[in-house]
Formats: structure tokens, C-alpha cells, sequence
């Protein structure tokens, strides 16, 4: 748990906060300066909560031990007390560095967490578990899946670019392209529902899709599909 006093996260965070407030630059602080800033703050706080305060006394304690040591001039002095972690001004320096560079940090990964929050990732999942189980047909076919395929074709029609277009002067009859597809079947006993439309204008599909049913109603073809969206076929009786 990070415990907070007044918005600051820890004694180093106070102190450095002491400095930027102050303008000062960090390689080269006015270290008894910082010291005092940072023990009026600590006469400021509550002390009787020794859960949040005890780490920002332990810090006024090191301050207080390295204040002493350069009111007596023992600064650049090679002895140094083990019951202490900063025992001169370089010491403090290069705490505050060391903390400056790790809140920089901090602050970048901060961004990139919430930059990355924004997005959702899944992990990939077997399209076929969201299918209905597919239904079989035993040869019979409903009026709505030639529908359907009525549909299908058109939609092709309009995605076909550019469109085989043909200009003539003779109209098609039903008739005729009930023979031409006789025709096309004599060769072909089972044959796709698309391969007999060689063009796909508006006359030749409609008249071709009226013949179509003609023929089946006369019981001349019979109009299969072994599973649903799969090709729909056409064979002779």
C-alpha cells in the first residue's frame, strides 16, 4: 500500500518537490537549504499516525545526522556512520537523481497503461462454435431457399463489374430457355444453379429463373442442396 501525506508518495518525493519549487537544479542544490524546507514540512505533519509518518522521520533523522556533518565541516570526510545511508552531500544527490529518473519512468509507463486500456484484446476462438448445427437435406427443397438463391444471385449481379451486357432485338421467351436448358442438361445430367446463366442481365435471369420453375413444377428436373449455403444443384429426371 502507498501511503500519501499531502499529496507527496514518500520523503524523497517531498524533497524533490523542495527543489523544482525552489528552482533549483538538482546537480547542484543548496543542500542545508533543501534540509530546512524539509523539516518544516515534517513539524507541520501529524506524527501521532506512525503508519505514514514513520518513513518521512526516518528520512528527517539522516537529514538531521548529514546536517551536522556540514556544520562540522565532515562532509568530504572518508569516515562515514553504517547507522546511516546518506553521510554527505553526494549521497543526497544521487538519491534524488536515481528517484527523478525512476518517477520519469513511472510517469511514461502510466501513459502507455492508459493508452493500452483503450483497447480490448480476445483471444481467438473457433468461428464454428457460434454456428447452428448444420442441417442436412434428404433431396426436397423449400420454396425460400430458391428464394434465397434468387438473392444470392443478384447480389452477384450487382458486384460484377463491369456487367456482360448484350444488345438485341429478340425478346427471350420461357419457352425457349426451357430448351436451352434441356439442352445444356443432355450433356450435363446435374449441373449448377449459376452455370445457366451464361449472362447476368435482368431478361436473361428472370426468364431463366421462370423456366427454371416450370420445368421442376413439370417434374422435368428436380432442384437439390446437401447443406445449407452450399451449391444448389439442378438434375434431370
Amino acid at each position: 500500500m502507498k501511503l500519501c501525506i499531502n499529496d507527496f508518495e514518500g520523503p524523497l518525493d517531498l524533497l524533490l518537490h523542495s527543489v523544482k519549487s525552489s528552482k533549483m537544479d538538482i546537480y547542484d542544490i543548496d543542500t542545508k537549504y533543501i534540509i530546512d524546507k524539509y523539516l518544516e514540512f515534517i513539524n507541520e505533519i501529524d506524527k501521532n499516525d506512525l503508519n505514514s509518518t514513520s518513513e518521512y522521520l526516518v528520512m528527517a533523522s539522516e537529514l538531521i545526522h548529514l546536517k551536522s556533518r556540514l556544520l562540522l565541516n565532515l562532509d568530504n570526510d572518508n569516515e562515514e556512520d553504517s547507522d546511516f545511508t546518506i553521510n554527505s552531500e553526494e549521497d543526497l544527490k544521487n538519491k534524488l537523481i536515481e528517484y527523478e529518473k525512476y518517477q520519469s519512468i513511472s510517469n511514461v509507463f502510466r501513459d502507455l497503461e492508459e493508452k493500452r486500456s483503450q483497447y480490448y484484446t480476445k483471444v481467438p476462438e473457433n468461428i464454428n462454435n457460434f454456428f447452428d448445427e448444420k442441417l442436412k437435406l434428404e433431396g426436397s427443397l423449400e420454396p425460400n431457399v430458391l428464394r434465397d438463391a434468387m438473392v444470392e444471385l443478384q447480389k452477384r449481379m450487382f458486384y460484377q463489374k463491369p456487367l456482360n451486357t448484350k444488345i438485341t432485338k429478340k425478346e427471350l421467351s420461357v419457352e425457349e430457355r426451357k430448351n436451352y436448358i434441356r439442352d445444356f442438361l443432355k450433356n450435363n445430367n446435374k449441373v449448377s444453379f449459376f452455370s445457366l446463366f451464361e449472362n447476368y442481365n435482368k431478361e436473361v435471369v428472370i426468364v431463366t429463373f421462370l423456366s427454371i420453375l416450370d420445368l421442376c413444377k413439370n417434374q422435368e428436373i428436380t432442384i437439390k442442396q446437401d447443406e445449407n449455403f452450399k451449391d444448389i444443384l439442378i438434375e434431370k429426371v
